[in-house]
Formats: C-alpha cells, structure tokens, sequence
C-alpha cells in the first residue's frame, strides 16, 4: 500500500494532457512513465485497441488546462502524438472531451518528455543540528515523525517511508572523509551494502541530498560518512582499480586542516606564501619583524581597497602572521649563548631552562648569563623542520582548492584527496587533486599543479587519460594545471594549446554543449582576493555553461585562445581553434 498525505507535488501542469503510447515505441512507454513519476497528469492510450478499452481508459476525469482562446476563457485537454492515433481513436477522444465540455487541442510529445519535476513537499520535514568529532565515521539525524493509525503493536512492518537527507553545512570534519555523495547508484550502493546502514531497506544518491527506505516506525537513521579517497575512486566504476595517497599529499591533507581546512584561502594570499616560503630556507628561523616585512613587501592586492580599506598594510601583515602563529605551523626559538665556548643556538620552548647543556662543549651554564652575555632574540622556524620541498607542493594545492570552491558558490565541502593515486588497467596515475564539485556543476575535477617546475607533456597526458577513463563512465570531468608563476613558458602554453586542440564535446550540467577545455591558472589568478574584479568567479562569462565557461576565458587569459568553431566534415566532427600566434 502507498499513499500521498501531507504530500504536495509542485508543478504548472506542464505535460498533463492525454498521451498516445504505440506498444512497440520503447520511447513512447518510457516517456509516459516518466511523466507520471514526475507528477504529470497524465491519461495514456493505446494508439488503436478495442472501443471498449478505449473507452474505458477515457471514463476517468481528463486532465484539463484552462486558457483563453479568441478572447473567451475555455478549458482545453492536451493531446500528445495525436498523429499516432487511429481515426477510431481520435474520434473517441473528441466524443470523451465532448461530454466535458472540453476543446481537444493536439499538443507536443516533447512536452512530457523534456518535462523536468518542480519539487515535491510534505508536511513531514524537520530541521536538526548535530555536533560530532571530527573524526566521526557518521551521525544519527532524528527524522520527523509519520502518523501513523492502527495499533503500533502488530508483528509487520507498518511500510516504508522515503526519508531524504540533505546536509546543508559541515564543519569540522576530518578531511578524510566526505558527507557528499555523488549521484550515481554505484556510490548507493557503497553506501547500503559496505556501511550497512542500519533499518535501510533502500538507498539513492540524489542531486539533492540521500534517499533512504525506511520502516515508517523509524525515529532516526545514521547517515554515514565515507572516505573521500573511496568515494572518488568508485566514479571510475573498475573492480581491479586500485587507489591510493602518496606520504608527501597525507601531509599535505592534514597541514590544510592547521589553517581552516584545504578551502580557507590562506594560501591565495601572496604575502603568506612568501613568508612561508622564505621561513622554509632558514632551518634556524627568521625573526618576527621579518615575517612581517615579507607579508607586507609581497602582499599584492591585500588588504582589499574596499571591503578592508580601514587596515593598513603593516595591520594586514600584523593579522597574517598572527594567523600562521595560530595555526601552529611556526615553533618559537631563543636564542641562547654558552658561557663556557661562547656558541650561540636556538633552541625551542621546550627545551629551555634556568640551567642549559650546551649542545657543542657539553657544559652547564645559567641561562640568565647567556642573555646579559648577548642579547635574546626570538626566531620561528617551521614546524618538525618542514623541507622546503614540501611547502613548495603544498602552496599551489591548497591556492587551487579555495579558488575551485569559490567558483562553486555553494556550500558543503565536496570529497577531496590531494596527491590522488590510481591504478587503471595496469597505468598508475597521480593527479595533485582530486574532487567532486556536486551542486551546480556535478562533475569531477583533476588537477596537476607547480611552484616553479614545468608542467610536461607527461602530467597533461597522464590527466586526459583519467578524464577518457571517466568520461566511459558516463562522468563528466574537468583538468585544472595551475602553476604559481607569473606565466607558463612556451612549451608548458604549447603543450596545453595541443591538449585543448584535442578537445571533444562535453554536455554541461545545465544541458549546453561545451568544448571540454582545460581550466588553466597561473600565479596572479591564485592570488586575488575574493572580492577583486579580476579574481577568476569575476570574469565576464558569455554562456551558463558554469566552470566551462571560466574554463575557456582561462584558455584565452593564459593560452593564447582567440576563437573556436565546432566543424563537421567527412573525417568526423571536430573543434578548429584559432590562437593569438
């Protein structure tokens, strides 16, 4: 049994209308079934059949639009793919609309099968707040509760309820796992067959959140986090795909949570880079007026004019360095003198005492002579002695993820991996960053980025290799090569203007077609601020083809890229580009 209390369905009456099904149309049968799963009003007939079927089929309330016609107000019924219909049929039809006082009108099969559903809502809906830790495997989400009448005491099930969840913000969460799902039945059933969610008799992965089959007498329901790394490597739908993360991006992931998570935009901030960077060459550490004066010498377009124009750049460089210090990325060290063979160290905050052990000549000396003896001085010095190799593959990742989730506009964390590693029909493959941009955009995102070093023709290929394996896959797929350069040097630009000429057809997220373009970056696209008119989410788009769209004003910005036509000759269609040079 079914039923549709405190159910609304939201729709304009687009595609109710009676439907002519010919049994040997697979389109027409699923079209129609469609309509009605939509909500549409649908009455389906057979285009020829026995008059009394007919007219049975015809006995029910006919779907009707009121219009105006001519000046005068009439209701009408709509009917789809009349010119199937036998005469019999058709003259059926009229004689059912006749006996209603309704106009049949012939309306368009298309209508009901471009019909898209407008929402559905129900009494049974509840808001709720949950806190959990950080490294929590899910969370329990009390669902709101069904009136249900009878005794609660019978040994069946009372039936199943449709429950969806929809997680609006989460923060906080350990960066190894992800709340969001992408939509496809295999990540489903990821979630009901290796999570076993407890009481689920069905689950969906929906654009719109998760769908779970419940008892009707449920009160709640666990809603399980999965790991990110899991998550991204089933869109590639392979049993023998082996995923994995390489130490220097473990790292890396959990370094982005010092400062606020991989989407806080710390590392977009050109000032904060230098100084990390410069503090990444001094195994002894630099000074604090020092950092500053980095902060400040490199700090490009921060502080924003407008949105910060009461901070002073020495403010801004102030509040910078004082974020780096909270993060616990820099250890404080002092400098100390041995009275005995006058060495002079730094040594960490652990390390101090009234009384010292000289590291060289294994004395003890007063610490408080050490300081009349020569002047203290405070250092910082990266934590655990961070390589410079290593801050130099963490800055561009982490500048590329905040500049990725502010084209998004949405909220939720997407599942992420940095330093993403897989294993496909025996090729491993290490894409910098791996994503999953849900709302809007619903399509997976790999990038490759640099500092300094070049982007070659094996990172490029190795990407489009992942995007083809994909796009099999029925996945829609975007390449990110983002460098913190001024610019690329002409091989990087003539490697990627040979990428884009290998461009094929891409079905956006909003139906429009697109030339599968790279989106491109380089340093001063890495380093604006959120507000500034050149920052990439301001640049002016020609379509609604989204990220697409940025995507190919990045081709133009940083390739070269004039124009492009979609051309369809004897050897097959294809994109012709042109470029400045």
């Amino acid at each position: 049994m079914h039923t549709d209390a405190g159910t609304r369905i939201h729709h304009r009456g687009v595609g109710d209308g009676i439907f002519i099904l010919k049994p040997d149309v697979t389109e027409d049968i699923v079209a129609f079934w469609n309509a009605r799963a939509l909500g549409c009003n649908v009455v389906g007939i057979p285009s020829e059949g026995e008059p009394d079927l007919i007219n049975f089929l015809l006995s029910q309330p006919l779907p009707r639009h009121r219009v105006t016609m001519g000046g005068e107000e009439r209701e009408v019924v709509y009917v789809a793919g009349a010119d199937k219909a036998s005469a019999e049929v058709m003259k059926a039809i009229e004689a059912a609309a006749h006996s209603d006082q309704i106009t049949v009108e012939l309306g368009h099969q298309e209508v009901l099968s471009s019909f898209v559903f407008e929402g559905l809502d129900t009494d049974f809906a509840k808001t709720v707040r949950v806190d959990f830790r950080p490294e929590a495997r899910g969370i329990d989400v009390d669902l709101p509760r069904v009136p249900l009448r009878g005794s609660s005491r019978r040994s069946f099930m009372r039936g199943i309820v449709a429950a969806e969840v929809e997680l609006r913000e989460i923060r906080g969460q350990d960066p190894r796992f992800t709340a969001q799902i992408p939509p496809y039945r295999r990540h489903a059933a990821l979630l009901q067959d290796q999570y076993h969610v407890h009481g689920a008799d069905h689950i969906r992965a929906r654009y719109d959140g998760v769908v779970f089959g419940l008892d009707a007498t449920s009160e709640d329901l666990r809603f399980p986090f999965l790991y990110s790394q899991e998550v991204l490597g089933l869109l590639f739908d392979s049993k023998t795909a082996k995923v994995s993360q390489s130490d220097v991006c473990k790292f890396q992931t959990r370094a982005a949570e010092r400062f606020g998570g991989p989407y806080s935009g710390t590392f977009n901030q050109n000032g904060v880079r230098a100084a990390v960077t410069l503090a990444a060459g001094k195994a002894a550490g630099i000074s604090l007026p020092h950092l500053r004066n980095a902060v400040e010498k490199n700090r490009g377009g921060w502080p924003h004019p407008v949105m910060d124009r009461e901070m002073t750049p020495q403010e801004y460089a102030t509040r910078a360095v004082n974020h780096l210090f909270h993060s616990g990325l820099f250890v404080p060290t002092l400098r100390v003198h041995c009275s005995h063979c006058r060495v002079e160290s730094y040594v960490s905050v652990e390390g101090l005492g009234p009384s010292m052990i000289c590291e060289f000549c294994g004395q003890s000396y007063n610490l408080a002579l050490s300081h009349s003896l020569a002047r203290p001085e405070w250092r910082y010095r990266l934590a655990a002695h961070l390589r410079a190799d290593q801050i130099e593959a963490l800055l561009p990742a982490l500048a590329t993820t905040s500049v990725l989730q502010q084209l998004r506009q949405a909220e939720g964390s997407p599942p992420l991996v940095l330093g993403f590693q897989i294993t496909l029909e025996g090729r491993t493959v290490e894409a910098d960053i791996a994503t999953y941009l849900a709302e809007r955009e619903w399509l997976a995102v790999l990038g490759e980025v640099k500092t300094a070093n070049r982007i070659d023709t094996k990172d490029i290929t190795n990407l489009e290799f992942l995007r083809t394996k994909l796009s099999e896959k029925n996945v829609r797929s975007l390449l990110v090569f983002a460098t913190l350069k001024a610019e690329l040097s002409p091989e990087e630009r003539q490697d990627l203007r040979e990428l884009v000429e290998r461009s094929t057809m891409v079905k956006t997220s909003n139906g429009q077609s697109s030339p599968s373009l790279p989106l491109v970056l380089t340093g001063p696209d890495l380093s604006h601020n959120w507000w500034d008119k050149d920052h990439p989410w301001r640049w002016e788009k020609r379509s609604q083809n989204g990220i697409f769209d940025t995507a190919l004003i990045s081709c133009e910005r940083n390739l070269g890229l004039i124009s492009y036509m979609y051309n369809k000759d004897l050897d097959g269609a294809r994109f012709l580009f042109t470029w400045a040079d």
